[in-house]
Parts: structure tokens; C-alpha cells; sequence
């Protein structure tokens, strides 16, 4: 009888955990060529700005904000990505909790990271973020699909585990201060 609680229990909470059916319908709508070159270079620099999120499964009700510095560089067809976020939620469970990560498919800065983006653009404008934690997680990491402006800003869209879903804007740092 446990084993068959244990197993229910786990598929409950697997099926809401925003991911299969969410996740699919997002791949369908992307157009499956990546954006141009020309584009892509007009995109690269170092942007930084909040997302904003909340869910509402299983009594794990809450919100959350993470601020974001995000460097894009690399090639349309291979972009080099480096995300650092810091992130300040409130839940049904948790009354407070913050969260500090860096991921990055750059190889030459994995050291001290906590996770791999697989990113992948998509013509004309958007960018998808695919973020996996190292190590055993029960979340399979969050999604963002980026929709990139010509006026130097992005739209963001969070799509995360346990049914967390956002919006934010990140704007592009000018070139004198992305060291600082």
C-alpha cells in the first residue's frame, strides 16, 4: 500500500510540475531556424534587469524575484551564454528563501557554477534558455524564452519547475560599465 501511495504521490507531483505539455507546446510554436547572423550580432552584450514570478501548486503557492545579468556572445547557430541570478522568494512552505546561481554553456567559465544553459535561437528575435542544475534535482530547471528588441531591451518569459511562471525585462548595460 505504500509503495502504490509513494508511486501515486510521485506522478502527482510530476504532472504538475510544468514541464511535458508546457514545455512541448513552447518547441511547436518556435520556428525551427536560428536567427540571423546579422541579428544575433546586434543582440550580443551583457544585459541585467528583474523577472518576476509566482505559482500555485500543490500549497506551494508564492512569488518570487530574481534579478538577472545575462551576457550573450558566441554565434546565431552557437551562442555563448553566462546567466547569474539572484533570487528572493516567499511560499505556502518557506517564508523567505533566496537563491544565487550562475550557469553558463561557456566552457572556459564553468568553474564555480552551478548549472548548464542550452541555448538555442530562433528566427526572427528569440533566444530559448534551457537551465539544468548540476547534481540531483527535483526541478528539471527553469526555461526562459527571450524575446530580443532592436532598442536594446529583452522581454523575458519564465517558465519554471513546480508550475512557476514570470515575465520581466532585461536592458542592455552600456559598454563602459559591464566590468563593474
Amino acid at each position: 500500500m505504500r509503495v502504490v501511495l509513494l508511486a501515486a504521490l510521485a506522478a502527482m507531483m510530476l504532472s504538475g510540475c510544468a514541464g511535458g505539455p508546457d514545455r512541448n507546446s513552447i518547441l511547436q510554436e518556435l520556428n525551427p531556424a536560428p536567427m540571423s547572423q546579422r541579428d544575433w550580432a546586434l543582440a550580443r552584450g551583457t544585459y541585467v534587469g528583474p523577472v518576476r514570478s509566482t505559482t500555485q501548486r500543490f500549497g506551494f503557492e508564492g512569488q518570487s524575484s530574481m534579478e538577472m545579468r545575462l551576457d550573450l556572445s558566441g554565434w546565431a547557430d552557437q551562442p555563448g551564454i553566462k546567466a547569474r541570478m539572484d533570487t528572493g522568494y516567499s511560499t505556502a512552505w518557506n517564508m523567505y528563501g533566496e537563491h544565487k546561481g550562475v550557469y553558463t554553456n561557456i566552457p572556459a567559465q564553468v568553474y564555480g557554477t552551478q548549472g548548464t544553459i542550452y541555448p538555442s535561437t530562433h528566427a526572427p528575435n528569440l533566444l530559448l534558455l534551457k537551465f539544468r542544475p548540476y547534481g540531483a534535482s527535483a526541478g528539471a530547471g527553469n526555461w526562459m524564452i527571450l524575446t530580443i528588441r532592436g532598442n536594446g531591451a529583452i522581454d523575458v518569459d519564465l517558465i519554471g519547475h513546480s508550475g512557476w511562471r514570470g515575465e520581466g525585462e532585461l536592458w542592455r548595460v552600456p559598454a563602459t560599465e559591464r566590468h563593474q
